[in-house]
């Protein structure tokens, strides 16, 4: 069995996997409670460990005083020019958070085909995975990132004298201030999903799928254009996903 663990910017995420199977329930945690969790104990009935961390070198380290006892063997996933047949276009190959590439990976193992890939969480990733007619890899074309809807909202909180983040809809023309501001978050962030698909749809004269993951990926998906929408799967765990790919390569 391996151990497949993400650590995101604020929660952890973790699952057993065994023949390109996830075992159990995957579970999940803040940060700050990782040396507390379940890790370490289902760490040592398994013979692999795979993390892919974006949460800087602190966590590492807690990482790596969790797994002290650990005999397995423990893979801090790095981000590279090629794996799993997608080719990473980033000027600075390593420079690429390794949760998008994980999850590159993942769209294209699921995919085999042109699409989107995005993570919205406390930011949102929004990557081009080009897979030319006929081709046997994908290319990572590139990407946007930008502040989640919490984060804009938060953000406005924090920045205004007079707003506040309390529950708000999402309207064609709100008339009132929390419904201004949740379609105005929303509203940005569908924006730049819907400029990022043409763009890749005119790249390949083709429709690309959408691949959504993520804490607000059925908020996103709820609120795409219907030409968008039709061509939207919603895809858990994606960093996960392309974990289990890479060791399945690796096997």
């Amino acid at each position: 069995m391996i151990l497949l663990v993400d650590v995101g910017n604020t929660r952890t995420k973790w699952v057993l996997a065994e023949n390109n199977h996830m075992l159990t329930e995957i579970d999940v945690c803040l940060n700050q409670d990782v040396a507390s969790s379940t890790i370490a104990s289902l760490a040592e009935v398994v013979h692999k460990v795979s993390i892919a961390n974006v949460a800087g070198e602190a966590m590492a380290q807690t990482l790596a005083e969790v797994m002290q006892a650990v005999d397995a063997p423990v893979t801090m996933v790095q981000t590279s020019h090629e794996a799993c047949g997608v080719r990473n276009g980033y000027d600075y190959p390593q420079a690429l958070g390794v949760d998008r590439w994980v999850s590159l990976i993942a769209a294209y193992d699921k995919q085999k085909a042109s699409c989107l890939v995005i993570n919205a969480g406390t930011a949102v990733t929004i990557d081009a995975l080009s897979v030319p007619k006929a081709a046997d890899h994908a290319n990572f074309m590139g990407g946007v990132i930008m502040p989640g809807v919490g984060v804009m909202l938060n953000t406005l909180a924090e920045k205004t004298a007079q707003l506040n983040v309390m529950d708000g809809s999402v309207m064609d023309f709100p008339t009132n201030t929390q419904d201004a501001m949740h379609t105005g978050c929303l509203a940005a962030a569908i924006g730049v999903i819907q400029r990022q698909w043409q763009l890749l749809q005119a790249l390949d004269q083709q429709a690309p799928a959408i691949l959504l993951s993520g804490g607000d990926a059925e908020l996103l998906a709820k609120h795409l254009p219907a030409d968008l929408a039709e061509k939207t799967i919603i895809v858990d765990n994606l960093v996960l996903r392309g974990l289990m790919r890479m060791e399945r390569e690796m096997a």
